[in-house]
């Protein structure tokens, strides 16, 4: 069956995807997002829930406005990601554009390890693509994996077309234990919901939230200096992402800093930024340990 469905849609994606950017977004302005969002309201109590949550003070005048911008930006990334399959390199490098910190820059040159965190703001999926255009040294990102296969196996090729080496979540501390002392870069978007008891917790948009610790804890075993990176969105379909440094050595901060630094950057690029972040995610679906205020909750005495 997966494989009946992988190649009944495989000529329609590969269809969509070598037309012009421009007839994408017109398809997606008057004919998908008004069927996703009028019709199918795909998730709508999820985003309107949201919403109303981490604004505490919104009307619901201002939460249907930010909501339509949101699921028009939701199309345009569906698009966007589907133009992933057929983007080459210099159209993909007119779209997207990347702002080292100097630190990151200086670690690059030196030949040495580190760790991005980031949010899932604007095209990830172009980001994640083209930073082999950008550093020098090999770009590490895990993923989850697909239950269908076949479109695992596809996505994932489109993603590393250019470089990218991407590996399943759960074989992260694997992967960079084999790196053998070659210099690389690795991307760890943190901000979907994590298991309550082996979680860090803190205030995040209003609200009680749980982070997932392989962050600070990837950071903190490997000796890898930490950056945060924005992804933002300049104008439609082009994005930059702009990097700054948390800490050169992680191992001996406080322990929380980095996740907590994590949520406070993301949280303001996001309230920056708001029609760019996936409100329709299940964010908020784990209630926090009882007894515990703030910190990782594997942690709590």
């Amino acid at each position: 069956m997966q494989a009946f469905l992988f190649y009944l849609l495989l000529p329609f994606l590969y269809l969509f995807s070598v037309l012009p950017m421009r007839l994408l977004y017109f398809i997606g302005d008057v004919l998908i997002f008004p069927l996703l969002y009028y019709v199918l309201g795909y998730r709508l109590k999820v985003v309107r829930k949201n919403i109303v949550n981490a604004y505490s003070n919104i009307s619901k005048s201002e939460s249907r406005v930010l909501e339509k911008k949101y699921y028009h930006f939701l199309v345009d990334l569906m698009l966007e990601t589907l133009k992933n399959f057929t983007q080459g390199e210099i159209r993909l490098k007119k779209y997207v554009s990347v702002k080292n910190d100097p630190k990151l820059e200086q670690f690059i040159a030196e030949g040495q390890s580190f760790l991005v965190t980031t949010g899932h703001l604007g095209n990830y999926e172009w980001i994640a693509k083209s930073l082999p255009f950008f550093w020098n040294t090999e770009v590490k990102i895990p993923y989850r994996i697909f239950s269908n296969k076949y479109f695992d196996r596809l996505i994932k090729k489109a993603r590393c077309r250019f470089g990218t080496h991407m590996f399943p979540t759960s074989f992260t501390k694997k992967e960079l234990e084999n790196a053998s002392g070659k210099a690389f870069g690795i991307i760890l978007a943190n901000d979907q919901s994590a298991p309550a008891h082996k979680s860090y917790w803190t205030t995040f948009l209003n609200q009680d939230t749980s982070f997932f610790i392989g962050t600070e804890m990837v950071a903190r075993e490997f000796k890898l200096p930490v950056f945060y990176a924005l992804i933002n969105r300049t104008s439609r379909g082009k994005y930059c992402f702009e990097t700054q440094l948390i800490s050169e050595n992680p191992e001996k901060e406080e322990l929380g800093m980095i996740m907590e630094t994590h949520a406070r950057l993301l949280e303001k690029d996001i309230l920056a930024n708001p029609s760019t972040w996936l409100w329709s995610h299940k964010r908020w679906k784990h209630k926090k340990p009882e007894g515990l205020e703030k910190g990782f909750s594997h942690l709590k005495k």
